[in-house]
Parts: C-alpha cells; structure tokens; sequence
C-alpha cells in the first residue's frame, strides 16, 4: 500500500517532497516499475496526467532514478522509472514542480469553465482530456461562439476573484445529501470535494491550485461541434500565455503586411479574400475565352479517323482543371475524341475524353497510357484523366506520337 502525500489536507496544491522506501522492483517497457510506501508523484488517474519526478538516495541525496510515469494499481501506486532502485532502500522523493504546477493549474481551470458552462448555460460536462499540450472538454449541449466567449470572460473573472481552492473530505455515503455540481456514483470511503473559484464544487481525485488566481488565465482556444453537443480545447496559466503570444506574433506580421493595426487585420483579410475571389473569377472566365479559342484551333487540326476527329496534343504549364476544360469544349462537337497531354512542374498530366455518341473508351486508352509513361490514373468511359513523372526515360513527345498510333488503331476499329 503507498501512501499518497500529493494532496495532504492542510497543503491543498499538495507536497512535493518526501521520505519513502522502495517496496518492489521489477523490470517493465521502458525501463522499472517502483513500488513505494509513499509518494508526492501524481499518478495518471482521473483524466490527469501523471507527475514525473526523481528519486534521491536519502543520505547521500545521489540521484538514483529519473520517474516518467506513475500508475495505479489498487492501493498501490507504481513509478516508472530509468533504473533500478534496490528493494528497501531508503529514498527522497521529489515531483518535478513545473509539471505539477501546469497540470494543477489546468485541471482547476477546468472546473472553473465546467462550472461556470452548468450556471451560464445548463451544459454538463460529458468529458474531460488533458494532454501534455491540449487539453478539451466535452459538453452535451452546444455553445454558440457568443456563449463561448461569455464563458471564457466569466471563467477569468473567476481567476481574478482569487478565491481559495476549499477541500473537503467525507464519507461516500454522505454524498446524497450535498449539492454539487457533479458526482462520481459509486464512491465508497473517503471521498474528495473540490470547490473551485466560488463556481464549482465536484468528486474530484486530481490536484489543484491553492486558489483560483494561480489558474492565471483561462483562453477557450477553439471549439467544434461534437456528437450533439460542443468538444472545446482550453488552455491556462502558462501553457495560456504562450498560446497567446504565438497568436499575437501571427497577428503582428499580418499587421505589418497589410499596414493596418491588429484590430483591423480581420477586415483586412476578409477584403483581400474577397478581392482574391474575384480575381479567380475573372482569370477562370478569360481562361475559359482562351481556351474556347485553343479549342477550336485544335478542332481545326484535329486528325480525321474512320469519321472521327482525334484532337492529340501535348500542351506545356495547364493543370488538370484547365485540360478537362479544354476537353469539354473539344468534346462538345460531334465525333471527337480528346488526347491532353500537359507538361506541368516536372510531371505530365493527360485528360482523356470523347464525344457523345463516339464508343472509344477513355478508360481503357487512359490505362494504355499509364502503361507508356509508368502514369497512375483512371475514371469512365466517357472521360479519364492521369499523370506520370517526367524522367530521364520519358519524353511526353514520344507518349503522344505513341498514343496518336494507338488511337488511330484503335478509332479505326
């Protein structure tokens, strides 16, 4: 059995610091498990993360073991650690403070935005993750983006309230007779009622902050919709700040490069996006004018084949949009069947595509092509398109003047 000093009664945010005696060693994945008599590391549990830490020699306080995990098992707790540690030897333990101090900060943060979530909006929390970089929470009910934000400024008007982190301990079977916001069924024992910040009170086994001033600062960083209700990813005191000072260099360049203050960057966005959008419109309708003309010079020389024509060129710099363009225009005439080749940023694309009323198949010439060039692609009868990489081996004149041998074959047929 460990005993478990992270969270002793009179020191709410829990010791850091004690004496312990090694009870077990056993080799493990990733190095060995370490069972103690007692312990200030955090074990994983209760959607926490684990602590991580040292164990010291107790006289000569030589490091002997760095700890990256501890778990549960039962009323013991195990710590994973890089070396071994002699059963019964006499050691100091020692979480590593950062860590505690981010986890306890997160996990208090929590509570404060699940509480305030349940008073502002009747939303309960459905699930709570924390990660070494994220952490989230999952509400039944959905919060529009004006919800969130009168969350996120209501929960940090809690951290500026500086309330004390109040800690009651009772029996499981006192639990029925309590008003709280949320209550793990099933205790027996000795349970944990974490009141946070003056908005929240719950069954909790985690560590906290001694009040709610040392959350620091809540920021709600996204939020998507998720199975029927809202899954928010939040961040607080220092993994917070960081959050934002990386947001506010984003915003700064963005400031500098459209010379206009922050506050006015999303306008300034939003007016280049649009200016954008119709630039795009305007070159895809002078692309298609252009093509439209190119289609019919194609038309002009296409080759006549058993009463067909057989437009097969190769072009340089069209994309896969502008090529299937050019075959629909193509392809609006009777009686034509398209071969594009295009040679494009070091790969050669082909669009292939016929007439209505012409049975060639696309499909299968598109595979006869793949073979010449080593090209993956595929599609319908109708219409097929795909590309291959330029190499030393091929030359997309030599692919066409193949494929116009294939084709006239093949159309005669």
């Amino acid at each position: 059995m460990t005993k478990r000093l992270y969270y002793p009664r009179e020191q709410q945010a829990g010791s850091l610091e004690c004496e312990a005696q090694a009870l077990a060693c056993r080799q493990a994945e990733g190095g060995y498990e370490i069972l103690l008599d007692a312990t200030t590391i955090f074990p994983e549990v209760g959607g926490q993360l684990s602590d991580e830490g040292w164990l010291y020699h107790l006289q000569t306080g030589r490091e002997l073991a760095r700890v990256s995990h501890a778990r549960e098992d039962g009323e013991d707790v195990w710590h994973l650690a890089d070396r071994p540690v002699e059963v019964g030897a006499r050691v100091r333990v020692k979480a590593d403070e950062a860590r505690r101090r981010d986890h306890s900060a997160q996990h208090s943060g929590e509570h404060i935005l699940s509480g305030l979530a349940s008073r502002l909006f009747g939303a309960k929390n459905v699930g709570f993750h924390m990660a070494n970089d994220y952490a989230t929470i999952d509400l039944d009910i959905f919060l529009s983006e004006e919800q969130l934000w009168a969350l996120e400024r209501a929960a940090n008007e809690a951290v500026q309230t500086d309330l004390p982190t109040e800690i009651q301990v009772v029996d499981g079977a006192a639990l029925d007779g309590l008003e709280l916001r949320k209550k793990a069924s099933g205790l027996t024992g000795e349970v944990r009622i974490i009141y946070v910040g003056g908005v929240d009170s719950c069954t909790c086994c985690g560590t906290h902050v001694h009040s709610s001033g040392e959350v620091g600062y809540i920021r709600i960083g996204s939020a998507i919709k998720y199975k029927g209700g809202t899954r928010l990813w939040f961040a607080c005191g220092m993994r917070a700040v960081e959050e934002a000072l990386a947001e506010k260099i984003v915003l700064d360049k963005l400031a500098r490069r459209f010379s206009t203050k922050g506050s006015e960057v999303g306008e300034a966005v939003l007016r280049q996006g649009d200016e954008l959008a119709a630039c795009k419109k305007e070159l895809r309708h002078r692309t298609e004018e252009l093509l439209t003309y190119r289609a019919a010079e194609l038309l002009a020389a296409a080759e006549e084949i058993g009463g067909l024509r057989l437009c097969a060129v190769l072009l340089e710099g069209l994309d896969m949009a502008e090529l299937k363009t050019l075959a629909e225009l193509l392809c609006k005439q009777s009686g034509v069947a398209a071969i594009l080749l295009s040679a494009r940023d070091g790969s050669l694309l082909y669009q292939l595509a016929r007439s209505q009323g012409v049975v060639a198949s696309m499909k299968e010439l598109c595979l006869a092509l793949n073979g010449l060039t080593g090209g993956r692609g595929g599609g319908r009868e109708d219409m097929a398109q795909g590309s291959a990489a330029i190499t030393a081996s091929l030359r997309p004149q030599d692919a066409l003047e193949q494929m116009r041998a294939y084709c006239r074959q093949a159309l005669k047929a």
